[in-house]
């Protein structure tokens, strides 16, 4: 099983998927011309306009599926993910995090863009989008909704609910010395409370976990690298020397750098994938390109900031090793700094994130699942869900990673044939957007100031 895992791992993820998604990235960034690096209008868009935006009763606002979305992809692969990026592909695979990363905030701004410019209202009047409905009612292509659909429905077992839970589980084993079955079990009980409840519920989980984790994670980021702030010039120099050492991307850390980077940068932040877009379809807003901006928010603060963060704090602290899991390099590099509070530290973080994350992906897959069969068999689906909470508890971690990264390369397939035949609807939105001048959250123009004689 490992070897077939491996073997198809390699195959998926060789060079014509790697060009395909950094391509992707690549061509709708200079398009754009590099519009993902217009802060200005970026923040104006998003966190400057939230006090404006308007929402109406039970609605959900534009910053409560940031959180939800954020909540899916700022799962352990902030934590894990990176420490084996770095086992698996080097320092250097940390940079091609960030390469991916880049050009993938212009991912996923298009692929928001698609899926809130073709979503459509659900029996109970809440908006559902995502690649699936772009795929029929703007290609005309249902059968290959379908496929996305159904692999999206996959994907949320592995990459958004098993890897989540294997990760937590085997940390807080360690830091406590608790069942990984135990683990399992109350994460299947929390996770089915959750979902019951609705997307609303989990912008209610998300809303307030997010903010909180984050500051959390960032305080001993920083506090880490303070400690460490002697190592940081060295530990820079051997990500950039490392991501172009061919003898290292030729297997000299037991494969590529930019196959790690890419992979572990897409299993992340998830751009290419559509599934974070699923959630932002679900927004109440007139504006796909103003949401859309949300996606790029999204992925500079999942994958650039906060990775770049976790892959500074394990190189100078000395914690990359060999034999150990990408959790575990995490948590040798806090011990460092914080003693054996580090372990408890890592442990809580990552068993919290994941239970972001596992909320997150569970509306995308409810919406996949939903998309094949109605809404009224998702009761199926839910208990499917928090199953898979309870199994992946205790299977090996390279193996979940192995079976999420195929599950996200075939689910991304689909998806990005998606983004690039309708790449004109995504620039004639942003033609428009820019044309009209129209800050299209609050419905007010945006004011020009007049030049000075």
């Amino acid at each position: 099983m490992e070897t077939i895992l491996t073997v198809l791992t390699r195959i998926l993820w060789g060079p014509p998927v790697l060009a395909l998604f950094l391509g992707t990235g690549l061509y709708f960034t200079v398009r754009s011309r590099f519009f993902q690096l217009r802060w200005g209008t970026v923040l104006r868009g998003t966190f400057g306009s939230v006090r404006r935006a308007g929402s109406g009763d039970g609605a959900v606002s534009p910053l409560r599926t940031l959180s939800a979305a954020l909540g899916a992809c700022m799962g352990t692969g902030n934590i894990a993910g990176v420490g084996t990026a770095i086992m698996s592909g080097g320092a250097g695979a940390l940079f091609w995090m960030c390469v991916s990363a880049f050009f993938g905030m212009m991912t996923s701004f298009s692929e928001t863009v698609i899926a809130v410019r073709y979503r459509q209202k659900d029996g109970r009047g809440q908006w559902v989008g995502g690649a699936m409905y772009a795929l029929e009612k703007g290609l005309g292509m249902k059968k290959t909704a379908m496929l996305y659909a159904a692999l999206l429905t996959a994907s949320s077992f592995g990459v958004g609910n098993m890897s989540q839970v294997n990760a937590a589980a085997s940390a807080l084993h360690g830091a406590f010395g608790v069942s990984p079955v135990f683990v399992g079990a109350v994460f299947c009980a929390l996770i089915a409370l959750t979902v019951c409840g609705g997307f609303r519920r989990i912008c209610a989980v998300t809303e307030k976990a997010v903010p909180l984790l984050s500051a959390v994670f960032l305080f001993c980021a920083l506090a880490a690298l303070f400690v460490h702030r002697a190592a940081v010039p060295d530990a820079l120099r051997q990500i950039w020397t490392d991501a172009w050492d061919l003898r290292a991307a030729a297997g000299g850390f037991a494969g590529s750098a930019v196959r790690v980077g890419v992979t572990r940068g897409v299993f992340s932040n998830e751009a290419g994938l559509g599934s974070t877009a699923v959630i932002h379809a679900a927004a109440d807003t007139d504006s796909p390109v103003g949401q859309g901006l949300w996606g790029v928010v999204e992925v500079f603060l999942d994958t650039v900031l906060m990775c770049t963060f976790t892959g500074l704090v394990i190189l100078t602290a000395g914690a990359a090793r060999p034999h150990r899991d990408g959790a575990e390099l995490f948590a040798d590099a806090l011990c460092v700094t914080f003693g054996k509070a580090g372990g408890v530290l890592t442990a809580v973080t990552l068993a919290l994130l994941g239970f972001a994350s596992l909320t997150g992906w569970s509306y995308c897959g409810e919406r996949g699942a939903a998309y094949l069969c109605g809404e009224r068999r998702l009761i199926v689906y839910r208990a499917l869900y928090a199953a898979a909470a309870f199994f992946g508890s205790f299977l090996p971690l390279d193996t979940v990673f192995r079976i999420s990264d195929v599950l996200n390369c075939l689910t991304a397939l689909p998806n990005l044939l998606c983004v690039w035949l309708l790449s004109g609807t995504v620039f004639s939105e942003l033609r428009r957007y820019k044309e009209q001048g129209i800050d299209l959250y609050s419905h007010h123009r945006i004011r020009k100031e007049k030049p000075s004689c």
